[in-house]
């Protein structure tokens, strides 16, 4: 009886507290396209709470009312830009659910991952779940379904093609540039200390990519259910012949290390090729971070120094 009267108790609250704020309160801080009538079938008041379904949405037009975390996209996300008029609504883990009943949402998108966060909310708006990495498919055709998804459920239907073609070409484009890329694999890393990193492999979307690329993934060894395993140095200096590549952010005790500890400067892959960075990208992403990651690879190896025959950063 008791359990009974809190939920039904914070069902209230949690309506009740729109309550407290009027419609021109919140007209400020809400998107331009949510201030002017539109189609029946578009979502007009849309949240998503997971970074590569926001991405997804983003590169496909589709502006959300809020997101989760968005420093954090900006920071290790970066593209497509998160606007301005964007509510950040918190720690993906510990959303605001206050904030977000004041919002009064159409739609909450989200994935497995961050679906318990929501659940109490899904009486005031339906929530969507929606899958990249759960293992029955590659992330790469997760990817595609899960943008046709996006585009349906928030009356967008035509988007999502226009976002798979668009990343098939980059795809395409990027597998002509490397014919000439001295390096024929690739050590694709998140430097963490200058003696760990994750290396990306089989399960994670960076796999996919290079599976569609003239090249190849030297790790080849376990990986966790996110397509990654957090290796040392020692694990990856038999790879002498791969291009070793960081994907921004670098710490920068990383740096520092390449020029003056032996351990990092001193590793086969470096020495030949020097360590070869590349703009933050996605690595747990949607469509629109396949296609960047096969245009930032193309680029970061392509770009190759004639003096020293090394790859620059």
């Amino acid at each position: 009886m008791h359990e009974n009267h809190r939920a039904y108790s914070r069902r209230l609250f949690l309506k009740g507290i729109t309550g407290a704020y009027t419609f021109a309160t919140l007209a400020p801080i809400l998107p331009a396209t949510f201030a002017h009538p539109a189609m029946a079938n578009i979502v007009k008041r849309l949240v998503i709470a997971d970074g590569a379904i926001a991405e997804t949405a983003l590169a496909m037009g589709i502006v959300p009312l809020a997101m989760a975390d968005v420093p954090g996209y900006r920071a290790w996300v970066q593209k497509p830009e998160v606007p301005e008029s964007v509510i950040n609504l918190g720690a993906r883990f510990q959303p605001s659910l206050e904030r977000l009943a004041q919002l009064e949402p159409d739609l909450i998108l989200t994935s497995s991952f961050y679906a318990n966060q929501y659940a109490s909310l899904s009486d005031l708006a339906p929530i969507e779940k929606i899958d990249i990495y759960d293992r029955k498919k590659t992330p790469f055709l997760n990817a595609m379904a899960a943008a046709r998804k996006i585009a349906d459920v928030t009356g967008h239907p035509h988007a999502a093609d226009t976002l798979i073609s668009n990343t098939q070409s980059k795809i395409d484009q990027a597998a002509s540039r490397l014919t000439t890329s001295r390096a024929g694999s690739v050590l694709v890393t998140s430097m963490l200390s200058p003696r760990h990193m994750r290396v990306y492999g089989q399960n994670s979307l960076m796999q996919d990519v290079i599976d569609r690329l003239p090249i190849k993934n030297a790790w080849t060894g376990p990986t966790n259910h996110w397509g990654f395993a957090t290796v040392t140095i020692d694990q990856i200096a038999q790879y002498s012949d791969a291009a070793l590549i960081a994907i921004e952010p670098v710490p920068d005790t990383v740096d520092r290390a390449i020029q003056y500890s032996p351990i990092l400067s001193e590793l086969p892959s470096i020495k030949r090729f020097g360590l070869i960075t590349m703009p933050p990208v996605a690595t747990f992403g949607g469509l629109y971070a396949a296609g960047r990651f096969a245009d930032l690879l193309a680029s970061s190896l392509t770009a190759q120094s004639a003096d020293h025959g090394e790859f620059a950063s």
